[in-house]
């Protein structure tokens, strides 16, 4: 049996292939221009073409849907990726999982579980509740698998990694946007990959959400402090005003969006990830110190 990696290239498809690969499995890994892990069938494919996404997960078991586009492009592209691949799904039979977020919940008051309603406000959450939504209505088996905020090796372009982990592990000021004494969940992107992985091989998973399992939540104080002891950098973060964020957005095209998540910054973001380990068993996930000891070390020796 084939499991296909949809956006195989990076992040958390990049790692769901490569854990596919170690255990020996048969995985096609499928991006727009490779660089793919070894071990894998490299495919190229545009997902945006639907004749191509359809030929991409022919004969597929499982396919993990993990492609992402920059925030700029969400509203244009994402729809018509995931109609692609669900279409690609229904002419191939194959169970698709989604790499998701928690963003579909909205503003949230408390621990987030699976039961939390979805309240999207901004544009960005309206979207992701709008896809999920759209791929429950699909005939074949479907799951959602949401993370909260990841960090590790080739997380490129998350939240923690950008603003503390990379900075600190490279002698510099970590900085962050939003009060520093609230918690908020940080997943670990190896140990994500591995509840993602869980959730396409087991039948039990199917018609619903999950949120992966996570470290301890932290404050974010004290998750800096952890990575700064780590490190051997402990620098006191830099506390940026979510006015950094309207005005940066006028030279940065990253930021544009931002600031509809600002309450995932601001106020507790808790998620509890019982559901999962009541059904599937613990996942053993990997403590914050030796989770951030790997990630540094991919950050000083990538460019």
């Amino acid at each position: 049996m084939t499991v296909v990696v949809l956006g195989a290239g990076r992040g958390i498809g990049r790692e769901i292939t490569r854990q596919l690969v170690a255990e020996g499995r048969r995985v096609r890994a499928v991006t727009r221009s490779g660089g793919v892990p070894e071990g894998a069938q490299d495919v190229r494919a545009d997902l945006m073409d639907r004749a191509a996404t359809v030929e991409a997960v022919r004969g597929a078991s499982v396919i993990h849907l993990a492609a992402n586009v920059p925030y700029t492009s969400w509203v244009d592209m994402l729809p018509t990726i995931s109609g692609n691949v669900i279409v690609g799904a229904e002419t191939v039979g194959a169970k698709l999982v989604l790499a998701d977020n928690l963003y579909a919940y909205g503003p949230v008051s408390g621990p987030i579980t699976e039961e939390t309603p979805e309240r999207p406000v901004g544009p960005k959450e309206k979207l992701r509740s709008t896809l999920g939504k759209r791929l429950r209505q699909a005939s074949v088996p479907i799951v959602l698998s949401r993370s909260s905020d990841y960090y590790g090796p080739g997380g490129v372009g998350s939240l923690p990694g950008e603003l503390v982990l990379k900075p600190l592990a490279r002698g510099k000021q970590p900085m962050w946007f939003g009060p520093l004494d609230v918690p908020h969940t940080f997943a670990y992107l190896a140990d994500t990959a591995r509840a993602q992985i869980v959730l396409g091989d087991d039948a039990r998973a199917d018609g619903r959400s999950w949120h992966t399992p996570a470290a301890e939540t932290l404050s974010v104080r004290d998750f800096i402090g952890l990575v700064g002891r780590v490190v051997g950098n402990a620098r006191k973060p830099l506390r940026l005003p979510r006015s950094t964020v309207t005005v940066g957005a006028l030279f940065d095209k990253r930021l544009r969006g931002m600031g509809e998540l600002g309450h995932q910054q601001s106020k507790p973001w808790v998620v509890d990830h019982s559901a999962f380990e009541k059904t599937f068993g613990p996942l053993p996930v990997t403590p914050h110190e030796k989770a951030v000891r790997r990630t540094a070390e991919w950050y000083r020796t990538t460019a």
